[in-house]
């Protein structure tokens, strides 16, 4: 091959590379542009989807709760916003064969609680502070008690005991007015919840070691006794 020819050839050689090279960055550039878009598009997607299913789920939130219809008649016992009180959400709830919502008597003169008479009792029976079986299955109990303590110059101790059958199967003890705290008055909530097993004519009652102190005065709708039957064993 004569040099001509051979120089000839090196000149062509590098078009072509050159040529290869920039079909490459082309192909390259392409697709890229290509995958921004296929993520661009994906995104969007997602996001409109995300927003449809936020969307369904409050319309089947919303319509849930427009389908809880309020319980037939009107109780004369209520202590304050229904979204927050214990009388309220029994209202509402599914389990309506066997519950109790009472408040504590004003006249107390015992460590044993006496309730109002004009509570509401259905499927068991109250008889002298006591609220008595009448189906058997589990239960779940309420006990709220308000306490107002005019500080001695000693401690109190507060009890709460909520009895099965005169047994005392839960206990809440609390401590105020410490010595050498001057305090005049002291407001103090009491509770306690129990789920029991229970057969017929088991009773249920509430103690406390000072009745005194039980605030029947300033909230008087917050001392409850409640009682509903989760699951019933018949």
């Amino acid at each position: 091959m004569g040099p001509g020819l051979q120089r000839a050839l090196h000149r062509v050689a590098p078009s072509q590379d050159t040529a290869m090279h920039e079909t490459a960055g082309s192909i390259t550039s392409h697709w890229g542009t290509t995958s921004r878009s296929y993520f661009c598009f994906t995104t969007a997607t997602l996001a409109v989807c995300l927003i449809f299913a936020v969307a369904t789920i409050m319309v089947l939130v919303v319509q849930k709760s427009d389908s809880i219809s309020t319980p037939p008649g009107k109780f004369p016992l209520k202590g304050g916003d229904c979204s927050e009180d214990i009388l309220c959400i029994l209202q509402r709830a599914p389990f309506k064969k066997s519950w109790a919502y009472l408040q504590v008597s004003k006249h107390l003169n015992k460590t044993k609680l006496s309730w109002n008479q004009d509570g509401i009792v259905h499927g068991l029976r109250y008889q002298d502070g006591n609220l008595v079986i009448q189906f058997p299955g589990w239960y779940f109990i309420i006990c709220q008690l308000q306490f107002l303590v005019e500080c001695p110059e000693h401690s109190v101790d507060l009890t709460l005991e909520l009895l099965i059958n005169q047994n005392i199967k839960r206990q809440t003890l609390v401590t105020v007015c410490e010595s050498g705290v001057q305090t005049k008055n002291i407001y103090q909530n009491l509770s306690q919840f129990l789920l029991e097993h229970l057969q017929v004519n088991t009773t249920i009652s509430v103690k406390v070691d000072k009745f005194q102190y039980v605030d029947t005065n300033t909230f008087p709708l917050e001392n409850v006794l409640s009682i509903f039957l989760y699951s019933s064993s018949e």
